[in-house]
């Protein structure tokens, strides 16, 4: 088991590093997910680990130290410390562009080449990764929308003329940010077009020629890598966009566990449902009750209930160790379930937005238990 042998490997430090790829000389609030590491640190106190919060570009690899963060004892501060760069890692560094990524990526390289580090979780590349990963699975292709890594607008028009109506979206994105349906009018010559535009607002325009399409696709995406997809639609009857978040964890067994399941529901007539793009936080249950047929509820939790306990083992063992996903699922107008995105850095505040209380605290919880039961064995 990949895990035992991760196991052997790890000094006894007691000590979680936690990867950041970004932050700011405040002592209140110097970098972001302040509040989720205190929630760690509180989590680890019980187990015995303690944390310690750094920047890659902090190392001082002779030395083998860095500089970083660890709870003060002030409430909500953090005390600058120079400590020994942990033995076992978790990555909760976010870019937001290649080239973020790439000034980072000769530090990330030193810890992942060395064998007595280890990350918890190998992040997950992108949407294109993830499909190509998946579709080898026969058993979960049937839930996978086509997917192609944009390469010319030739293929927004082939894809167009196969579908009538298009997505096209950041290969590494999240968040909703640059996410697009494309539809072609069918009544009058042109393209509608909706979504939200890099800055991540939401807006909608008509464009009446392929060229001026052309020229548009070219300037949103620029050099950015994206994927193209067939439009699915995800929405209630009444036109609000909706998706399911499942978040899968490693738990101190280290088998895989579903903390819990939620609903994201995005503004009627907009074509994403983050909540960073200003949506609310539903219960599953409810929810689908309200909108579908008992027969199409009872579908649909078997259909979530496989992927959940499908894709995780199955990802992990196509592509390396993971500590927890975020599986985000659309379920189309006839209630068909499909994987839209699998986050392997999730965020947990959505279980907040619901009063499941107890599931985001375990959310909390699961990641301290894994590491303790590599660090204390």
């Amino acid at each position: 088991m990949r895990d035992a042998i991760l196991r052997k490997s790890i000094a006894n430090h007691h000590v979680l590093g936690i990867l950041i790829c970004g932050g700011k000389n405040e002592r209140k609030r110097p970098f972001g997910e302040c509040g989720y590491f205190r929630l760690l640190a509180e989590a680890g106190k019980p187990l015995g680990i303690n944390i310690f919060v750094f920047n890659p570009k902090k190392m001082n690899w002779q030395r083998r130290v860095a500089t970083g963060y660890i709870p003060a004892a002030e409430r909500d501060s953090w005390e600058l410390v120079t400590k020994p760069i942990p033995n076992l890692i978790y990555d909760r560094c976010f870019y937001n562009s290649s080239n973020h990524y790439l000034s980072y990526r000769p530090f990330l390289s030193l810890l992942n080449q060395d064998p007595s580090i280890k990350i918890l979780g190998r992040p997950l590349s992108g949407k294109i990764q993830t499909y190509s990963i998946l579709r080898a699975h026969k058993e979960i292709t049937p839930y996978l929308p086509e997917t192609v890594p944009y390469q010319s607008t030739a293929q927004v028009f082939d894809f167009i003329d196969r579908y009538t109506h298009i997505v096209i979206k950041p290969n590494g994105g999240s968040h909703g940010v640059g996410v697009v349906a494309i539809f072609q009018l069918l009544k009058r010559k042109g393209f509608y077009i909706k979504g939200r535009d890099r800055k991540n607002h939401a807006f909608q325009t008509i464009l009446e020629t392929k060229t001026q399409l052309r020229n548009w696709i070219q300037q949103h995406i620029g050099t950015t890598r994206f994927v193209i997809q067939p439009y699915l639609s995800l929405s209630t009857p009444d036109g609000q966009p909706f998706d399911l978040r499942i978040l899968i964890q490693k738990n101190k067994e280290q088998e895989w566990e579903t903390t819990g399941m939620a609903i994201r529901a995005g503004k009627p007539n907009s074509i994403t449902s983050n909540l960073h793009g200003g949506g609310n936080a539903h219960r599953l249950l409810p929810f689908i009750k309200q909108h579908f047929t008992p027969e199409q509820v009872e579908k649909i939790n078997e259909d979530i209930k496989k992927l959940a306990s499908m894709v995780p083992g199955f990802i992990e063992e196509n592509h390396g160790t993971l500590l927890e996903l975020g599986l985000d699922v659309g379920i189309d107008r006839n209630g068909r379930v499909w994987i839209l995105e699998i986050n392997s850095k999730p965020g947990r505040m959505i279980f907040l937005r619901t009063g499941e209380h107890e599931t985001r605290k375990r959310s909390i919880q699961l990641p301290m238990q894994y590491a303790q039961s590599l660090l204390m064995n």
